[in-house]
């Protein structure tokens, strides 16, 4: 029986991440299409794209994360989207932006957080 909880728990954390990271490059693509089309202004895009990354890792984590340990899930789920993201980042060649790496990270955790705790409010 431990091992099915655990391997539950492993799931459930990878899914939320990876459910995250989809939702997220799904979310990116529509905007640059809305971009293109809408000329939406460069000092816009950032805000717009940090907005998307909190509703993917909120999606993601609602979606995922049951039963008991929400929060645990939810902050594994949310480093893995990180990790996800940063790699991704990486391969497209983008310059490596410490303060920004650091954002990212923090609102995922953030949202990750709230999320969970009101999953867990609820479950109770």
């Amino acid at each position: 029986m431990e091992k099915s909880v655990r391997k539950s728990f492993i799931l459930q954390s990878l899914k939320s991440g990876v459910l995250s990271f989809v939702f997220s490059c799904v979310g990116v693509l529509i905007l640059a299409l809305i971009a293109k089309l809408c000329n939406i202004g460069d000092k816009a895009l950032p805000i717009i794209n940090q907005v998307l990354k909190v509703i993917a890792v909120a999606i993601g984590t609602l979606i995922s994360v049951k039963d008991e340990k929400f929060l645990l899930k939810a902050l594994i789920g949310a480093v893995i989207f990180w990790l996800l993201s940063f790699a991704l980042y990486a391969i497209m060649g983008g310059a490596f932006n410490f303060g920004q790496i650091a954002l990212d990270l923090g609102i995922a955790l953030v949202v990750a957080i709230v999320v969970a705790l009101i999953k867990s409010r609820r479950a109770a």
